[in-house]
This record gives structure tokens, sequence and C-alpha cells, in this order.
């Protein structure tokens, strides 16, 4: 799992696209019948979750300074 709290907030936007393409390709996948692991679908829609909480986490940072 990648480390969240070292990057900056220009990667993490990055990583959220990157995560978001991802989850699109996967449902792509499913409806075509050619998604093998199902659970990799829950698995990218936390990691978008957990990207979108760190990105606002450094924005209240920077309000706050």
């Amino acid at each position: 799992m990648e480390n969240f709290r070292e990057k900056s907030e220009r990667e993490l936007g990055q990583s959220l696209k990157d995560a978001e393409k991802s989850l699109f390709d996967l449902r792509m996948k499913k409806c075509s019948s050619l998604l093998d692991k199902p659970h990799t679908m829950v698995f990218m829609q936390r990691q978008i979750a957990r990207i979108k909480t760190f990105l606002k986490q450094k924005a209240c940072k920077d309000c706050n300074k």
C-alpha cells in the first residue's frame, strides 16, 4: 500500500486520477463479465476514499496556517 502521508497534494491528485481510472476499468470489466476478482472494486473504492481523506486533511492544514 502506498504511503499517502508523505505525498504532496499534486501527487495525491495524480494518484486519485489513476485510482478512478482503474475503478472505471474494473466497472467495465464487470459489465462484460470479465472481472475475475470482484473484491478489487471494493479495494479501489476504499483507496479512492483514503486519497480524498488525505487531500482534505492537507487542505485543512493549509487553511489553519
